[in-house]
């Protein structure tokens, strides 16, 4: 499932005195820092909130936009510590709250995330946004149910919302609900042919049936619209990996790297082509490592379970097929059943 990062509110202060005090300079830091988070000079923006700072320590939104810099440049743990300072200072400071949240999901604290968005939504049950960011918390934390409430909570208050709409449809392709997310996602085709994110998840519902010739198509045709999306590629690479094109799908797993080094489900994917190649120790430390990270990653247990018993490892393997079921991993599940359940 793509994340879609919240919105990271930056306040906006005026001079009311052309006197040089103390408050016009703490102010005029400020303004630069906003400014130099519109240009992307998260460095210089750290400094300028910083020089607020010392000049004003009780300066909560200048806390809060430093946070934004902090995350922006990603150093969640730093963000997470200005957004503390300045809920600190203003507890019902919603924007930090929500900002924090953000951070928290950044270093794998769903938890935590989850309640900072349930505080902002007792505040604004009407922010669509909210709504949706939750369902997206909820997805990571594997709570399929409670993410489709989310959703649609989130698509009733706003029903054009065609991100929505692909995150719902993606819920029944993890529920493998293949047959109703197929349905969803095709009525949003018909009236966005160009949504490529939609492309990309009914790929996926084609390659959960083993129906290579549509993924492939439809795979395509989202990489048409988007050539560089690196989940895009590694989505094909799996399609590829399906149909035993091993060479194909090393290439668009490595491209997706090379774009993105820190999509796991690349990563996933690489283990995968390991496991193929017949080198379950290559896939063992890839997959291993994905395991032990807070990512959501699918299925990733399921295959980390094949690589240990690729070696005759098979107490790791169920090891880590009782991780993935517990994770709702349906692959998982049946393996645990299939070689696991009488031990």
């Amino acid at each position: 499932m793509k994340r879609h990062i919240p919105i990271l509110l930056v306040s906006v202060v005026v001079f009311l005195s052309s006197c040089d005090t103390e408050e016009t300079k703490r102010d005029r830091f400020f303004i630069q820092g906003n400014e130099a988070l519109k240009m992307r000079e998260y460095d210089k923006a750290v400094n300028y909130f910083s020089n607020a700072i010392k000049l004003d320590d009780k300066f909560e939104r200048a806390y809060n936009n430093r946070g934004v810099a902090f995350i922006e440049d990603d150093h969640p743990y730093e963000a997470i510590q200005d957004y503390n300072m300045a809920i600190n200072l203003k507890p019902d400071y919603y924007d930090a709250i929500f900002n924090r949240a953000y951070a928290y999901e950044q270093v794998g604290n769903y938890d935590q995330a989850l309640e900072d968005v349930e505080t902002v939504t007792k505040v604004f049950p009407d922010s669509s946004f909210v709504y949706f960011y939750r369902g997206l918390l909820e997805t990571k934390l594997r709570v399929y149910e409670q993410a489709m409430g989310s959703f649609r909570k989130a698509l009733a208050l706003d029903p054009q919302n065609i991100e929505t709409q692909i995150n719902i449809a993606t819920l029944f392709y993890f529920q493998n609900k293949l047959d109703t997310a197929e349905k969803q996602l095709k009525q949003i085709l018909r009236k966005s042919p160009q949504e490529a994110t939609a492309l990309n998840t009914l790929s996926q519902v084609y390659l959960a049936r083993e129906d290579h010739q549509n993924a492939l198509i439809t795979i395509n045709e989202a990489i048409r619209l988007q050539p560089n999306d690196p989940y895009f590629l590694n989505n094909r690479g799996q399609v590829f990996l399906s149909m035993d094109s091993l060479r194909l799908a090393n290439e668009d797993i490595n491209k997706s790297i090379r774009i993105a080094p820190d999509n796991n489900w690349a990563y996933r994917n690489k283990g995968i082509y390991y496991l193929m190649k017949g080198d379950p120790d290559q896939a063992i430390r890839l997959l291993k490592k994905i395991s032990e990270e807070p990512d959501f990653v699918d299925e990733v247990y399921s295959y980390l379970g094949e690589a240990y018993l690729a070696k005759s490892m098979k107490e790791q393997a169920c090891e880590a097929w009782k991780n993935g079921a517990e994770n709702n991993e349906l692959r998982s599940t049946q393996y645990l059943l299939q070689y696991c359940e009488n031990d």
